[in-house]
């Protein structure tokens, strides 16, 4: 893993990376644009790596993963809208510079999400070695791009091999209703642990989500109190620039919390074992015309 990571200069996503958005940022980001106003939620946290991608704002209208707030444990969420991603992940693909760049803004994200561990084990006093992940499979193309796979296998590899087991709870939400069938069967062949871990939902999923998460710690179409939309498809490419630049001129303020010390290896434990299960029996459910 260190050499992998060596190699690649990982740590170049984290290195000097400023603390996350204090007070006067976030009134200074919702003043010049009230699609901002976040209430406890810190918005865009990836503002905080160091190494920033041009026109990032962007990647969110194509489906990108969003870092977004905590849930009751102090677990940092990720927020997936794998609907948006399948359908325009050609666009992404050509807009970010090809497959190799896509799986670099991955490994970038799983940065994010361990550098936001740190932060929360340093809040809690504990360590903090879980994420909790939201996919959403509203409007999942019912055949994937074959571009699509191939990226997302990429990710699976070198998420397995250098990123240990993360997972808390993968929450699938929206899902069609004969996959949610599917599932209740797929989940008889798996182990209690693993199948603990994974909680396929369709339309009527808020109510488990807040079991899990505080309201003020979700966007209202998951069930949440914050008002904001930019995982949905209500946002053009524009709108999802400009808000992110406005965030990132605030942060330019000196009011930014330091950054989190290590207080343990990133994720201990791995999740995407568990993506690959998922994303088999989505493939069987398609290829048996289901």
């Amino acid at each position: 893993m260190q050499k992998w990571r060596e190699a690649n200069d990982v740590d170049r996503y984290r290195r000097k990376a400023p603390g996350p958005m204090g007070p006067n940022a976030a009134a200074d980001a919702a003043q010049e644009d009230p699609k901002l106003s976040r209430g406890n939620i810190e918005m865009f946290p990836q503002l905080r790596l160091v190494e920033q991608i041009p026109h990032e704002g962007s990647l969110l209208y194509f489906g990108q993963t969003l870092a977004f707030g905590f849930d009751k444990k102090g677990q940092p969420i990720q927020i997936q809208n794998g609907g948006l991603a399948g359908c325009r992940f050609a666009d992404m693909s050509r807009f970010v510079g090809g497959q190799e760049q896509v799986l670099a803004s991955l490994v970038r994200f799983q940065e994010l999400q361990a550098a936001r561990m740190e932060e929360s084990s340093r809040r809690l006093g504990r360590p903090i070695t879980k994420q909790v992940v939201i996919t959403n499979a509203l409007g999942m193309p019912l055949r994937p791009q074959p571009a699509a796979v191939a990226a997302f296998k990429d990710f699976l590899l070198v998420s397995s091999r250098y990123y240990p087991e993360s997972l808390a709870v993968l929450f699938v939400v929206n899902a069609p209703p004969v996959f949610v069938m599917l599932y209740r069967v797929i989940q008889t062949w798996l182990d209690p642990v693993t199948a603990s871990k994974i909680q396929v939902l369709g339309k009527d999923f808020q109510s488990t989500l807040l079991e899990h998460i505080d309201a003020d710690q979700l966007p209202r179409n998951y069930g949440g109190s914050v008002d904001f939309d930019i995982l949905g498809t209500t946002w053009s490419r524009e709108e999802c620039e400009r808000c992110f630049s406005a965030c990132r001129r605030a942060l330019n303020h000196n009011d930014c919390v330091d950054p989190a010390p290590t207080i343990a290896e990133p994720g201990s434990r791995r999740y995407w074992m568990l993506a690959i299960l998922f994303t088999a029996s989505y493939f069987i459910m398609q290829n048996v015309g289901l």
